[in-house]
């Protein structure tokens, strides 16, 4: 498995991305390409993939793979472009998207988009050490801290340019999905800057999401937009569906922050391991590998006739976040319940298979690298000599 993962990041999935996905023209990346580069879709430049492909360079610099600075580079020309081109200098925070020269396009500002772009700039910031990459992460937070944070509650998640939050629920609610991505950002800006105040808000933020945001009863995440004050309110309309990627990512996410911190795992055992046990109850195919898109809290995916057949789908950001959740519950326990599936995970998504693409081992809609390489990251880190003799 890590001499697979390590040939597919060495030999496919970095070098097709450093070869057709940067922007040389405008700076930033351009994503929509086929397999020979070419450009097939639109060019406009969003925030959450031009972070996540900051993110993915400056990531596979730090574990070794760039040995002669090259994807270091593009992650730091990546990272000018969204302080340069995204950042509003006058209301701070990044705005959502520009055209593919950087005029502004969708001055909006978001949660989310400001989560990956804190979590971009930290981990070129460990990569490399750049004193100016630190200095962004710490000021963007700060700006998110001061226009965004709910108190105990968590944050809100979206507003106009200048910050003031957006009419209706989507302007007072809470998702779980947003969440957990500042779980992540703030794990590797705690990782850096080792200030108690990040590490506070990281440990808040990760009490908040596994005691509001998962589903006590039966153990999933809860995917639907909740209240301010994290109620959750199902509608008799439609089937409550539950996302199983979003369960592995919290799972494993969760216990990393944690570990970053320093603080007692156990603490979390039951909730972590929870869900990764509902996603490989419910969601999980036992014969061929691979988890469904989406399907009920209780009952498998397979079996609900009354969902659209889109949910059993097997997307490929769902195969690599379950890909690492089953790596950590099967490190974390010994026991032989994750290894099979694990095994059979890693067979369906098989970087030496004939499904792996570097283009399809991505985030689907906005066609970035992120999920998949980091999930390849995982293995070989995870799987390395030295981890497994500790």
């Amino acid at each position: 498995m890590r001499r697979e993962a390590d040939a597919a990041l060495r030999d496919l999935v970095l070098p097709f991305w450093a070869a057709h996905g940067c922007d040389e023209a405008h700076g930033g990346f351009v994503l929509a390409v086929d397999a020979d580069g070419r450009t097939t879709g639109a060019i406009d430049k969003h925030l959450v993939p031009q972070a996540r492909m900051v993110w993915t360079f400056a990531a596979a610099h730090r574990h070794g793979i760039d040995r002669d600075g090259r994807y270091a580079d593009l992650a730091r020309r990546g990272a000018r472009f969204l302080v340069d081109r995204m950042w509003d200098a006058r209301h701070g925070g990044f705005v959502t998207a520009v055209a593919r020269d950087g005029a502004a396009l969708h001055p909006d500002k978001r949660t989310y988009g400001q989560a990956f772009a804190i979590y971009a700039l930290a981990e070129l910031a460990l990569a490399t050490g750049d004193a100016w990459a630190r200095g962004w992460a710490e000021r963007a937070v700060d700006v998110l801290v001061e226009r965004a944070e709910d108190g105990a509650l968590g944050f809100f998640e979206r507003f106009d340019r200048e910050w003031r939050p957006i009419a209706g629920p989507a302007g007072q609610g809470k998702t779980v999905n947003v969440h957990l991505h500042l779980v992540e950002a703030l794990t590797p800006l705690v990782a850096l800057t080792r200030s108690p105040a990040h590490a506070a808000r990281l440990r808040a933020l990760v009490a908040l999401v596994l005691e509001r945001g998962v589903d006590a009863r039966w153990r999933c995440t809860i995917d639907d937009l909740l209240t301010r004050d994290w109620t959750w309110r199902p509608g008799w309309r439609r089937p409550v569906v539950v996302s199983y990627g979003h369960a592995a990512e919290l799972a494993w996410l969760a216990r990393l922050a944690i570990d970053v911190l320093g603080d007692p795992a156990e603490d979390i055992r039951g909730i972590v391991l929870g869900l990764v046990d509902h996603a490989l109850r419910y969601g999980f195919d036992p014969v061929g590998g691979g988890i469904a898109t989406f399907g009920p809290p209780i009952g498998a995916a397979r079996r609900a006739w009354y969902l659209p057949r889109s949910s059993r789908a097997k997307r490929w950001w769902e195969q690599a976040e379950m890909l690492v959740a089953l790596l950590m519950a099967d490190e974390w326990t010994g026991d032989p319940r994750y290894r099979v599936p694990l095994l059979r995970q890693f067979a369906w998504v098989r970087p030496a298979g004939p499904r792996f693409d570097p283009r399809t081992w991505g985030s689907h809609d906005w066609g970035d690298p992120y999920h998949g390489v980091r999930a390849l990251i995982e293995v070989s880190r995870r799987l390395a000599p030295a981890m497994l003799s500790a």
